[in-house]
C-alpha cells in the first residue's frame, strides 16, 4: 500500500515545475555570489534535458523547499554527466566501469530548514543509485559546501577545485563509493534507503513519498553546524 506523505520528492515535468526549480537555482547562486544578479534566471541549464537526467522538486504542504538535478551514465552511454565539463577524466574512468549518478543543482529555499532539506532531497539520488546499481554517487561542490557532503554523506574529495562554466565559484568533485559504502550510510541515515515502492515510483516516474520526521532529528544536531549546509 502506497504511504501518504505531505512531502514529496516531485520530477519537474510542467512549465510551472521548471520555472520553480530554475527561480531557486538563480536565487541561491545570487546569495552565494556564484552568478551576477543582472543574469537571466529563467535561462535553462543545456543538460536538463539530457538523456539520464531528471530534476526533483523538495515539496511541501505545496511549497517548493529545495531542488536538485539527479544525472546517471555508465559504459556504452552517451549521456553526459554535468560534472564531466570540469572533470573529465575522473567521470570517464568511473563511468567506464560502472553506472555513475551525480548530484547537481542542489538548492534550498532560503526559509527553509536547510540540512534537513538537503538530506531530503538525497533521497532523490540514492534511489537513483539502487535502481541503476551505480558503483559511484558523485557532486561538485563548492570548497565551503566541503564539510558538510564528507560529513553528513560520507563522501570523499575525488578531485581538487576547478572553474566551472557560467560559475563565478569553483567546484570540488566528491564521491561515495555506492556499492560499497550505501550500507554505512543508510545505518547512518536510514531515510535515504529507497523501500520496493521507491524504486517502483522512480522507475515510473511518479513522486517520491517522505516521511515527515525524516531527517528532522539528525538536522536539529547539525544545526549550530549548518552554515555551510547551502549546496
Amino acid at each position: 500500500m502506497s504511504r501518504t506523505s505531505p512531502a514529496t520528492l516531485k520530477r519537474a515535468v510542467a512549465g510551472e515545475d521548471w520555472a520553480a526549480a530554475r527561480a531557486l537555482r538563480f536565487a541561491t547562486m545570487v546569495r552565494e555570489g556564484d552568478v551576477a544578479p543582472s543574469e537571466s534566471p529563467a535561462s535553462a541549464d543545456p543538460l536538463d534535458g539530457a538523456a539520464g537526467s531528471a530534476t526533483f522538486l523538495l515539496v511541501e504542504h505545496g511549497r517548493v523547499l529545495g531542488s536538485t538535478r539527479c544525472s546517471h551514465s555508465a559504459s556504452g552511454s552517451h549521456a553526459p554527466l554535468p560534472a564531466a565539463q570540469s572533470f573529465a577524466a575522473e567521470i570517464r574512468e568511473r563511468s567506464a566501469r560502472a553506472p555513475v549518478v551525480e548530484a547537481s543543482f542542489t538548492v534550498v529555499d532560503r526559509a527553509a530548514d536547510r540540512a534537513r532539506s538537503l538530506m531530503r532531497l538525497f533521497k532523490a539520488h540514492t534511489t537513483a543509485c539502487a535502481a541503476v546499481d551505480a558503483e559511484w554517487l558523485v557532486a561538485a561542490v563548492t570548497e565551503r559546501h566541503m564539510g558538510f557532503y564528507r560529513r553528513v554523506f560520507d563522501m570523499e574529495i575525488l578531485a581538487g577545485a576547478m572553474p566551472v562554466r557560467g560559475h563565478a565559484l569553483p567546484r570540488v568533485l566528491m564521491g561515495l563509493r555506492f556499492r560499497e559504502r550505501a550500507g554505512v550510510l543508510y545505518r547512518r541515515l536510514p531515510f535515504l534507503a529507497p523501500s520496493g515502492e521507491d524504486l517502483r515510483r522512480y522507475a515510473s516516474g511518479a513522486e517520491l513519498p517522505l516521511d515527515n520526521d525524516e531527517g528532522g532529528s539528525i538536522a536539529a544536531r547539525l544545526r549550530p553546524a549548518a552554515g555551510d549546509a547551502r549546496a
